[in-house]
């Protein structure tokens, strides 16, 4: 599993719908226990850190899987 599919995964599971990599994460309803508890499930799977300022500029789900590659990298 790649880490589009993971996250994306993550997120319908979440939001028990059909999630796509365009979706605004606000409009998702995702409240910020949740949203803190995929990234930091992230980090640990992929041995990354990602700091509170970064957290905050995430506003799709695209853009988490761009910052995730971006430190993979």
């Amino acid at each position: 599993m790649n880490i589009e599919q993971m996250l994306i995964a993550k997120f319908e599971i979440l939001t028990k719908k059909k999630v796509s990599e365009s979706d605004l994460i606000k409009d998702l309803k995702i409240d910020s226990l949740d949203l803190a508890e995929l990234i930091m499930e992230a980090e640990e799977k992929f041995n990354i850190s990602i700091s509170d300022q970064e957290l905050i500029s995430l506003t799709t789900v695209k853009s988490i899987i761009e910052l995730i590659k971006a430190k993979l990298t």
